[in-house]
């Protein structure tokens, strides 16, 4: 009897241990959390407030203009301001792509005209995998006439005229984009919607 009295009581003292959830929804455990990561060259500034409105006593009492306290979401900004050094980046870019858009209307190599299902992209887009050949007669001639003329040469020096420099570039509304009506209609393969630009007018 005082041997089934401890085996028994054993029993309850494991069965008490054990994990028992109860059927609750608890989620996956033991998996690491989530951290954003920190884009390049920019700083997290964190979610504060500040007040607004007049900061002096109002004497007369006029209780016209209220002091308000405004709160401001956390966001990401700029370390610093833009580098000699970034901006040669750009201006790289800018004019790499116009080079490679001016190549492509005689080298279909450099432009892509279709996506990989076979549909047609209208404008085509920059290839940026092929590689220019600048030591490529036909591209060298192609490409002649975005450098300056030799007359206005520095040290007749073959450089790119910044004359030339001029570029583009696009915007996505996402909450437009996402509207039933601008979706893209495979029946027609096209866009049937409308959308509002940047100066408030229809598309």
């Amino acid at each position: 009897m005082k041997k089934l009295l401890i085996v028994s009581l054993l029993l309850a003292i494991s069965f008490s241990c054990s994990k028992y959830n109860a059927g609750e929804l608890t989620g996956v455990q033991g998996r690491k959390g989530w951290f954003e990561s920190q884009p390049y060259g920019m700083v997290f500034v964190p979610m504060g407030s500040f007040n607004m409105g007049p900061s002096d006593q109002d004497v007369a009492w006029a209780m016209t203009a209220y002091q308000r306290t405004i709160s401001v979401d956390a966001f990401w900004m700029d370390a610093t301001e833009i580098t000699n050094n970034e901006y040669r980046q750009f201006v790289f870019w800018v004019r790499d792509s116009i080079m490679r858009r001016k190549l492509g209307d005689q080298i279909e190599d450099f432009l892509i005209a279709e996506d990989e299902f076979g549909n047609p992209i209208e404008p085509p887009i920059i290839n940026w995998d092929v590689e220019i050949d600048m030591m490529d007669e036909e591209i060298s001639e192609i490409l002649n006439e975005l450098y300056l003329a030799e007359h206005e040469r520095f040290y007749r020096r073959k450089e790119f005229d910044t004359r030339k420099l001029m570029y583009e570039y696009y915007r996505v509304d996402m909450k437009q984009a996402a509207q039933k009506s601008n979706r893209y209609n495979f029946d027609t393969k096209e866009y049937t919607g409308s959308a509002i630009n940047a100066q408030g007018e229809k598309m």
